[in-house]
């Protein structure tokens, strides 16, 4: 008979100070004194030592041997394929490095990165297509539990990726950060592909119009917003109109646009100027809807915080927070954004661990990055595999200065 323990908590959950899991060995025998002999596997075999009991009892306890183990994940057969195709990754990881002793071999392990991520994301697939065949409900709560855990392994990988393994030109992280939001963090995307599918004068009356509007504004995908705009039924309004040519009329910095840095900040303040004018004038109160936006579009941190309860993490509102507060940002400027945003008050905080890992990448603290992933379930894959990506991208230079504990 087996007693089996639970894998780790879902990596989404911060366990802190967790109390030891308690487990009632179900015999009479064992009332008294037990024997214990750990075995191979993570496993231990229980058993009832010498007691003073009736003979017809003693040849029973005789027979009680219980065997208890750890539920480890990766012997799932989902996870063991991710193990399989990733140890072949790892391997091509191993020649590239090589390879790039003598020379830059940068897109070989960006190409490489990707490929992990790759396989992570068909083995969550590979698990949503179990839950949703699965009959019994503690292998569905296990499914369930896989798919977040994996789920946020890809969230922090991507961002590594995006920090620490590819070369950004101009080291001006807004774009991809936002396709990183956009991507992990998708809200309102379906609500909005419906309503400009629909394309119908009047879409406001639709409960979450101005929920999706807004969240297009913050995800950096104005265009979106415009046209959602003009589904309104007062788009041929002045103050529509005018929230139009704001949006329309917005700056967007690329580093290959032929503008410098200082010439693209000069343009952005200048037109942040223009809105904040707008929004003196009161030209939109008759709107607060329209109102808001303009407030988003100029950086003022009370509207951010004002549709913070909207989102289930601050992360949703990184690239927007950025983008209208400093989209020529570099990547080691990315802690203090990360800071305004995880301070935004929230009706129902809830602290994660994936809140810790984002902060740490944010702030360029792999030691701690790789000392979180090592806690986060009872699979060490990704602390292997990540920590031997960034070590070959010869990211982990700052391990030198920390003392293995």
């Amino acid at each position: 008979m087996n007693v089996s323990g639970f894998a780790s908590s879902s990596f989404s959950e911060k366990s802190v100070n967790e109390p030891a899991k308690i487990v009632v060995l179900p015999d009479k025998c064992f009332e008294k004194r037990v024997g214990c002999v750990f075995r191979r596997g993570n496993q231990f075999t229980v058993y009832p030592r010498s007691q003073t009991t009736t003979k017809a009892a003693s040849e029973t306890c005789d027979n009680v041997i219980l065997n208890v183990r750890q539920e480890i994940m990766l012997f799932s057969p989902i996870l063991r394929k991710l193990v399989n195709e990733s140890n072949g990754t790892y391997l091509s990881l191993q020649k590239a490095a090589e390879a790039a002793r003598n020379s830059d071999n940068h897109v070989e392990l960006l190409k490489l990165s990707r490929q992990y991520r790759s396989i992570v994301r068909v083995c969550i697939e590979s698990l949503q297509e179990a839950a949703e065949l699965a009959s019994d409900a503690t292998q569905k709560n296990n499914l369930l539990s896989y798919i977040t855990i994996f789920y946020s392994i890809e969230c922090i990988w991507h961002l590594c990726e995006i920090l620490f393994i590819d070369n950004i030109p101009g080291d001006v992280v807004l774009p991809y950060l936002l396709e990183w939001v956009r991507f992990h963090f998708p809200c309102h995307e379906q609500t909005a592909a419906q309503l400009l599918e629909a394309c119908e004068r009047g879409s406001e009356s639709h409960a979450e119009y101005w929920d999706t509007v807004t969240g297009m504004i913050v995800q950096g995908r104005v265009d979106v917003a415009r046209a959602l705009l003009k589904l309104h039924s007062a788009v041929d309004s002045n103050e529509f109109k005018l929230m139009d040519n704001s949006l329309r009329s917005m700056p967007v910095y690329s580093v290959y646009g032929g503008i410098s840095t200082g010439e693209f900040t000069i343009s952005w303040k200048h037109w942040q100027a223009e809105c904040r004018s707008k929004l003196a004038s009161r030209a939109l109160a008759a709107h607060p809807h329209l109102e808001l936006i303009l407030r988003l579009i100029i950086g003022d941190y009370s509207a951010f915080e004002s549709i913070r309860d909207k989102y289930d993490s601050w992360f949703d509102l990184l690239g927007g927070w950025v983008l209208f507060t400093a989209p020529w940002a570099k990547r080691h400027e990315l802690a203090s954004a990360a800071a305004a945003c995880a301070g935004m008050r929230h009706r129902n905080p809830r602290h994660t661990a994936l809140d810790d890992m984002v902060r740490a990448l944010t702030e360029g603290d792999l030691h701690q990055v790789i000392h979180d992933i090592q806690q986060m379930s009872d699979s060490g894959w990704l602390a292997a595999h990540l920590t031997d990506m960034l070590f070959h991208c010869g990211k982990l230079n700052i391990l030198d200065s920390h003392q293995n504990k």
